[in-house]
């Protein structure tokens, strides 16, 4: 333990660790940040970050594999399968693990931002666009009927506007 923390609680620990550590990379959902990240806060050793370490990196590298298999199978030729809406869905998933994580390390100290903030205010960065990496590129809803519906071969939702021209379709505003 740095000489800087013996005889101190454990949240002073974090305010004086962490805003001396620098993180790598920027990347919330690289485990090897949120690694980072748990060593000078004292929680590197405990079983349940340890814990939630080992299903960041275990679901980071899954998505990684799956990604690769997808290229693979696109450079053979083969058509495009539920890949892209699957690597969506689990990196939403990734963000949200990872985001919970470095809210559980940083405790009250992951709502600061700035300079003076731990890691640079790198975690209220990621704390805050979190939401937003399961609406970019399609929500997580429609991705998971994208891949009920074309690769498992679900039915559809029912829809009675499919011939009816958009500015035609009757919403809440219009007149009925």
């Amino acid at each position: 333990m740095p000489a800087a923390c013996r005889g101190q609680t454990r949240s002073s620990k974090r305010t004086a660790l962490v805003t001396q550590a620098r993180p790598t990379t920027r990347r919330a959902s690289n485990p090897n940040f949120a690694v980072a990240h748990a060593q000078p806060v004292g929680l590197a050793q405990d079983a349940v970050t340890r814990q939630r370490l080992a299903d960041l990196y275990a679901l980071t590298m899954t998505a990684k594999w799956t990604s690769l298999r997808a290229r693979a199978a696109k450079v053979a030729g083969k058509p495009a399968g539920a890949e892209g809406s699957v690597g969506k869905l689990v990196g939403s998933e990734i963000s949200r693990r990872a985001a919970a994580l470095h809210a559980h390390l940083a405790g009250a100290h992951g709502m600061l931002s700035g300079a003076e903030a731990g890691f640079d205010g790198v975690i209220a960065e990621i704390l805050v666009s979190q939401p937003g990496q399961s609406i970019a590129g399609g929500t997580d809803e429609i991705q998971r009927n994208i891949i009920g519906e074309r690769t498992l071969g679900l039915p559809c939702e029912p829809s009675v506007d499919v011939d009816v021209a958009f500015r035609d379709v009757r919403t809440n505003l219009r007149d009925r």
